[in-house]
């Protein structure tokens, strides 16, 4: 088959996705987003890289969109589901994903646990979220954010008050969240392709820090998910139509929590999933995207997991 990779320049990634998909058999290009761009009209849709028609050109697009990047991503995402080209995980999931509060939203619907979540719009109620959660010590959050960035821990209301307000400056979506403490400093990431857990990993904080992200400090190790924390983990990724996801979760005392669904989580790098587990994340990619190719011409693939997730 002929893969796209719609990226936004993951160097490493990009490499990997190359090397399976070679090995594997099959023909792959990267296109990288800003050289895209589209004709939506009615008589005439057409999509573009670096001036030349790719209408016809591929049998599968895979998305790979960093966050600065997700209006115009999504944008061309949309415009390749037009065309009736296979696409792994359609606009509508990876928006959905990005999207925190509506995340949660999704997964409350369908009776996923995570930690209690308040969010407010207004000063007047920034009390009440606090309370929601339990009080402090909590957490705080951008709606929108990656990599551990927009996530604080504050220890007294008066901090949390300024936090919310000077967020509120900027007219940033703040979410508060219940902060679990028997699992500071550590999570697990789990990589999920398809209806598969393909690989695990657990982050633990080095310094101190009670956010684990690998990109912040975090060392990573491989592990191994209970029944209970892989079918909480395959729930949630389905609640929201993804089929490729990195799911990360804790462990508390009263069960396993979602505390976040990644789009396009990363896979490579010296403490990255692929590494620290062994396991070639890239080719089950790959072939992930083959298969769906095929029950999407036979009319199961992704437009029956998007309209589930709507």
């Amino acid at each position: 088959m002929y893969i796209g990779i719609l990226t936004t320049n993951q160097v490493d990634e990009d490499k990997r996705f190359i090397e399976a998909a070679t090995k594997h058999g099959h023909t792959v290009k990267l296109l990288h987003l800003l050289k895209c761009s589209m004709s939506v009209c009615p008589d005439n849709a057409e999509i573009f890289y670096e001036g030349e028609n790719i209408n016809d050109t591929f049998d599968v697009i895979i998305p790979r969109l960093n966050v600065s990047y997700t209006g115009y991503g999504l944008a061309i995402l949309r415009q390749f589901q037009a065309l009736d080209v296979y696409v792994t995980d359609t606009a509508y999931s990876i928006e959905l994903g990005r999207d925190k509060l509506r995340c949660l939203q999704y997964l409350m619907r369908k009776g996923i646990p995570f930690p209690k979540t308040g969010f407010s719009d207004s000063k007047d109620d920034f009390n009440n979220i606090i309370n929601t959660v339990g009080g402090t010590p909590m957490i705080i959050k951008l709606n929108e954010g990656t990599e551990g960035t927009g996530v604080f821990l504050v220890d007294d209301v008066k901090q949390a008050e300024n936090i919310m307000g000077t967020f509120k400056q900027f007219d940033e979506a703040i979410i508060s969240q219940e902060f679990i403490s028997e699992s500071s400093g550590t999570d697990l990431r789990c990589f999920v392709v398809g209806k598969e857990i393909v690989a695990t990993m657990k982050r633990e904080s080095q310094d101190g820090d009670f956010r684990s992200n690998v990109s912040l400090g975090g060392h990573s190790s491989s592990e191994e998910l209970s029944k209970e924390e892989r079918d909480t983990v395959l729930k949630s990724a389905e609640a929201i139509g993804l089929n490729i996801a990195g799911v990360d979760l804790i462990r508390s005392g009263h069960g396993p929590l979602i505390i976040e669904i990644n789009t396009s989580p990363d896979f490579c790098g010296e403490q990255g999933i692929e590494s620290v587990t062994g396991i070639d994340v890239a080719g089950a990619i790959i072939d992930y995207a083959v298969k769906g190719k095929k029950l999407y011409d036979d009319g199961k693939g992704v437009w029956l997991q998007e309209k589930k997730a709507s």
